[in-house]
């Protein structure tokens, strides 16, 4: 009886490998977040990409993919409120205008210097680097 179980088991995984169930859910981790592609987690935790698709389908139905997705984002945005988010939101749009009126500033100075010193200071497209 023992025995059976014991083989059935082994028929589940082709490899005749057992892994513990942290190890899947973090595999599946990987595979969710969409980050990397499966064939590239696969080599990094040394599996198969044909046991990478069984355990994938496995383990999704097992846990449910929402149930994964929300403690992901319990993890990774812990004390992230609406009011933290837009005063960031807030600071990057000021970074960027300033970063595009640097920008504006800077081709005015190099137009300028042209026009005065009749120096060509912009690169001109299709030309090679000198020797």
């Amino acid at each position: 009886m023992e025995e059976e179980s014991k083989k059935e088991e082994l028929k589940k995984y082709k490899t005749g490998r057992l892994f513990r169930e942290g190890f899947k859910v973090s595999v599946i981790t990987d595979l969710v977040t969409g980050q990397e592609s499966d064939t590239f987690v696969a080599r990094k935790h040394g599996l198969s990409s044909g046991f990478m698709s069984t355990l994938k389908k496995e383990e999704l139905a097992k846990h449910g993919y929402f149930r994964i997705l929300e403690q992901m984002k319990k993890d990774g945005k812990k004390g992230e409120s609406g009011e933290d988010l837009a005063s960031e939101n807030a600071k990057l749009r000021k970074a960027l205008e300033l970063a595009t009126l640097k920008v504006a500033a800077l081709e005015t100075l190099i137009d300028v210097a042209e026009d005065q010193l009749n120096i060509d200071i912009r690169k001109k497209s299709g030309t090679k680097q000198s020797k």
